[in-house]
């Protein structure tokens, strides 16, 4: 136990006035990582490979680094589509599977999500789509009842590919449509227009065949409360089974990063995007819809949003592409972005590693036990430390802030709370960890 009496919370206070926070903050997800020697990834990695570790729940995440187009609010662009690079990435990805899938690692518990992300991997050709699926079908140990999500574009996601998902046994599309609104998706370098959008979704959820998500992103240029309703009743009217609502993050290095820096275009400010959220939340409630996590409201049972879920509780994650991340037994890892280098390491039968990073806590699931439960709103924070009670200030200070329902060591956020939910995490992950040493016990570079 930390046996300073004094533990400072002030730091962590929600700030007077009608916005709590200056700005929402981002955890980064290697943070107090040891990394692996590049010279020791190798060997690392059949170590974890060829060993039984202890039954969690566990994911497939598989990249796709291609993109039609570069939309400019965009930080995951890596790679311009073609159609002959596609193929050649399916081959080399199909091959990545195939020679690890026989291990004892891989087939030692059932996955219960896959994801297919990206950029996006719609791009596909419907073939090559059915064959990763199949191979994934075929060669792991998928749960009988595992989600598999194509992430998706409405540009050139024609029915020949949709179907082909299909058939293949995917269940679940989740489709980036951001805005319904033209104007608003032709600034964003969306190449079709609002209504082309809505037809699109409609066809979708009229096969009836799997469960249709989309995205819809709050805080982008020129969007004000009545845009943002519009795209919350189109998204209502739809039929589709689940909806996330994202804050746009601008990030430095994208072309509208780039506008925003310059003053060529603004976005809305932290409260404005926090006033659209509060605006989603009440939509959301008032048209019945359960929320599920902080970002994702479900319309039908059909809808789990597993994987999202998940990640978030610490689930072991095998990957699979350039670009891709994963995590298993304490370590995390990162496959090649560069795309040649990539290709090389999996033509030489070489698992085609970036970094891998090795967790310095021995016992790190308190960090997701508190993250799921901020996700979805409710952390028991009594279990989490024995000296819950000494965050009784700051958890008095976040209730009168409307942050929280109540001031109790059960902490359940209020809609606002679930806006602000990365500054709430970071600060009761400082302070855990606080609370809790030398019980956290670290491990030397």
């Amino acid at each position: 136990m930390n046996t300073n009496n004094t533990l400072d919370l002030t730091p962590h206070f929600a700030l007077d006035g009608d916005q709590p926070f200056k700005d929402r903050r981002a955890m980064m997800p290697f943070r107090g990582a040891i990394p692996v020697a590049k010279e020791q990834l190798a060997q690392t990695w059949q170590e974890m490979i060829n060993q039984t570790v202890s039954p969690r729940k566990r994911l497939v995440y598989l990249h796709i680094p291609f993109c039609a187009t570069h939309c400019t609010f965009c930080g995951f662009y890596q790679n311009r589509f073609n159609d002959d690079a596609c193929a050649h990435y399916t081959d080399a990805l199909i091959r990545e599977i195939e020679m690890e899938a026989d291990s004892v690692l891989h087939q030692s518990a059932p996955i219960h999500a896959v994801y297919f992300g990206g950029g996006t991997p719609s791009a596909l050709s419907a073939h090559d789509l059915a064959r990763i699926i199949t191979t994934l079908r075929e060669k792991l140990p998928l749960a009988p009842d595992c989600e598999i999500t194509i992430e998706g574009r409405v540009l050139n996601f024609d029915a020949e590919r949709i179907d082909a998902c299909l058939d293949a046994g995917a269940n679940r599309f989740s489709i980036g449509i951001q805005s319904f609104n033209s104007k608003i998706r032709k600034k964003m370098a969306r190449t079709s227009d609002g209504p082309t959008a809505i037809a699109f979704m409609e066809s979708l959820v009229k096969r009836d065949r799997a469960a249709v998500v989309c995205d819809l992103l709050f805080g982008l240029p020129g969007q004000d409360a009545q845009t943002w309703g519009e795209d919350l009743a189109i998204a209502r009217d739809i039929g589709l089974d689940g909806v996330d609502l994202y804050a746009l993050n601008v990030l430095p290095n994208t072309p509208l990063g780039k506008a925003v820096e310059n003053g060529r275009t603004t976005v809305p400010s932290p409260a404005e995007r926090r006033d659209l959220y509060l605006q989603g939340c009440d939509f959301m409630d008032d048209a019945g819809w359960r929320c599920i996590s902080n970002s994702h409201w479900g319309r039908t049972t059909r809808e789990r949003n597993l994987y999202n879920l998940l990640i978030k509780q610490g689930a072991d994650c095998l990957a699979f592409g350039s670009g891709a991340g994963g995590s298993i037994n304490g370590y995390s890892w990162m496959n090649e972005r560069n795309l040649q280098t990539w290709h090389e390491s999996v033509a030489a039968g070489k698992k085609p590693l970036m970094m891998i990073m090795r967790n310095a806590e021995r016992n790190a699931q308190w960090r997701h036990t508190l993250q799921s439960g901020i996700e979805t709103a409710c952390v028991p924070l009594d279990e989490l430390t024995p000296h819950a009670e000494k965050l009784a200030p700051l958890l008095a200070q976040w209730h009168q802030k409307g942050l929280s329902r109540d001031a109790s060591t059960c902490l359940r956020l209020t809609n606002e709370g679930r806006f602000w939910a990365s500054n709430i995490l970071q600060s009761l992950n400082e302070l855990i960890q606080v609370l809790n040493a030398p019980a956290i016990a670290l491990e030397k570079p």
